[in-house]
């Protein structure tokens, strides 16, 4: 046996004991739960609640700053709404405010 062949076996054997230390070890490690996300996530906020004048009260103040972002992460944080609701949310009480949101 030459050397060159010598060589191909070991490398040979080398895969074949990663693959087969890869497989043991990889029964090991608990199942991924596999389940599908949620479509909607629910933010569990640790602010205190606010009723619905309060935040509408603080989400006019956030639109008077010229902080629609911030205004929109409140009602999120306040609401568990998606981004999507929370936005047309925000704007809907900026128009009904009538405050201009350029």
């Amino acid at each position: 046996m030459d050397q060159q062949t010598h060589t191909y076996i070991v490398y040979a054997l080398l895969v074949v004991l990663g693959f087969v230390i890869g497989r043991f070890t990889a029964r090991e490690r608990p199942e991924r739960d596999r389940s599908p996300r949620p479509a909607r996530v629910v933010y569990k906020s640790s602010l205190a609640p606010l009723s619905d004048i309060d935040l509408e009260s603080q989400v006019v103040l956030l639109l008077r700053q010229r902080s629609k972002i911030e205004a929109i992460k409140l009602y999120r944080e306040h609401t568990g709404v998606g981004l999507r609701e929370a936005k047309d949310s925000v704007e809907a009480i900026a128009q009904r405010r009538q405050l201009d949101l350029r």
